[in-house]
């Protein structure tokens, strides 16, 4: 019988290659990652403009803002941008997310003119087409009514009103809100935070610093500078005491579980301690919940835990399916392995499993240029140390089994969870009489 080899105890000394940066004539940032091996470029652009940026009664504008870049910019339409991109084999998108708005993607070295002077006309001068917008107002609505028969995208959208009302970071797009949005608004959220001061521009690949700065000024210059304010937004209140909301979804023959706790922004201090906390709680195959949920309960198919941080805060937040009998059982699961965690320190072997696999994946998937330019963008974005990805699996390296139960006693709140049950309210009711108040919503998040 062939023995597993033992895991190498000493520190995987993962080196970032050198990031130069110059602040363009218009205060766009620029940085740089040379990396030779083969002839291609990737560039990641963001943007301090997020879905938290949406005005109040339109949740989505943002996204839609995103999705519309590509498809008119400058003297081309939808078409003749699509076919530029495909004649010289590159790729270029567009994303938003709570905080940042992304422009990424990747050329050969020959054809990267031709993809920055792309970027620059949509991130410059969108046309935000009424006939596009329409496309993809109906394509929005429609994704926003099949999402509803989505058990996950139901937890999600209650459990991120439960953790981070009354911010934004609790709003998601609607029916309604989408209807509202016209072209003037998109054309407004553009004037009033698309500036290149409150930009950055990640280049990587087979390209000198010298010769992506020209390029950068060639085709981003003409991008004026504006006033643009990231806005002030009111902080989430942790709750005072647990509540349990149960989306009535009749019929379901499965109930979804989660569970959070508010946590931190990425840039806290303690945030490698929760990647290792949560590598033990809920990481994959090898985590507690898989091991108890599953394994040794067998309640579920799989269970699990994730970071779900952002620039201003943050949760913990895990989940599981199971069958509807089982679901008071399922919860006091969660309770027992939340607690476990809180109160005993972690087996020397867990936290050494934890850890190496952690410090063994993190330069395989950070090798290429795109994960690197991703990285590099972030530091810059999130206002990380220079120095932070030489010392991040150091840091990862050093957190100890005190560092883990301390985390989670301060955040695994039991009495503040913020629990969301989405199945057959009259199926799950019954299991949830020894637990405190429990609020049944709709499909819609209307009390019921």
């Amino acid at each position: 019988m062939k023995q597993k080899p033992p895991i190498d105890d000493h520190l995987l000394r993962y080196k970032f290659p050198p990031v130069k940066e110059k602040k363009l004539s218009n205060g766009l940032t620029l940085l740089v990652i040379e990396r030779r091996e083969l002839p291609s470029v990737y560039v990641r652009m963001g943007i301090e403009v997020g879905e938290k940026h949406d005005p109040p009664e339109m949740k989505g504008a943002v996204e839609m803002v995103s999705q519309l870049l590509k498809k008119g910019a400058g003297a081309r339409s939808y078409r003749e941008i699509a076919d530029a991109i495909d004649f010289v084999g590159g790729s270029l998108e567009c994303s938003a997310s709570a905080d940042f708005f992304y422009l990424h993607g990747s050329f050969l070295k020959e054809h990267l003119q031709v993809g920055l002077e792309l970027a620059g006309d949509m991130v410059i001068h969108p046309a935000f087409s009424p006939e596009e917008l329409e496309k993809e107002r109906a394509k929005i609505l429609a994704d926003l009514e099949n999402e509803k028969s989505s058990p996950a995208f139901l937890a999600q959208r209650q459990m991120d009103v439960a953790l981070y009302r009354p911010h934004p970071y609790s709003g998601h797009k609607t029916a309604e809100s989408i209807s509202k949005i016209t072209r003037e608004t998109l054309a407004d959220l553009h004037r009033r935070y698309f500036s290149p001061a409150a930009a950055c521009l990640a280049v990587a690949g087979d390209i000198s610093f010298t010769e992506a700065a020209e390029q950068a000024e060639r085709y981003f210059s003409a991008w004026q500078n504006r006033k643009s304010s990231p806005g002030e937004f009111p902080a989430p209140s942790n709750p005072a005491n647990r509540v349990i909301y149960v989306v009535d979804r009749p019929g379901s023959e499965q109930v979804n579980i989660t569970l959070g706790n508010r946590l931190f922004p990425t840039s806290h201090p303690d945030y490698e301690k929760a990647v290792v906390a949560n590598k033990i709680l809920g990481g994959g195959a090898s985590g507690r919940l898989f091991l108890s949920l599953r394994e040794q309960k067998g309640y579920t198919y799989g269970a699990g835990s994730s970071l779900d941080l952002f620039r201003e805060t943050g949760g913990w937040v895990s989940s599981a399916e199971v069958r509807p009998e089982v679901t008071d059982k399922a919860l006091e699961g969660f309770f027992e392995e939340f607690e476990k965690l809180a109160s005993e320190p972690a087996p020397e072997t867990e936290l050494r499993n934890a850890k190496r696999y952690l410090i063994g994946v993190f330069p395989l998937r950070n090798e290429i240029p795109a994960s690197i330019a991703s990285l590099a963008l972030r530091q810059k974005l999130y206002g990380l140390p220079e120095d932070y990805w030489d010392q991040y699996l150091v840091k990862i390296d050093a957190v100890s089994a005190e560092d883990v139960q301390t985390l989670a006693r301060n955040y695994l709140r039991r009495e503040q969870l913020a629990i969301v049950l989405v199945g057959d309210a009259r199926q799950i009711a019954p299991k949830l009489k020894p637990f405190r108040e429990v609020e049944i919503l709709d499909l819609e998040g209307k009390r019921m």
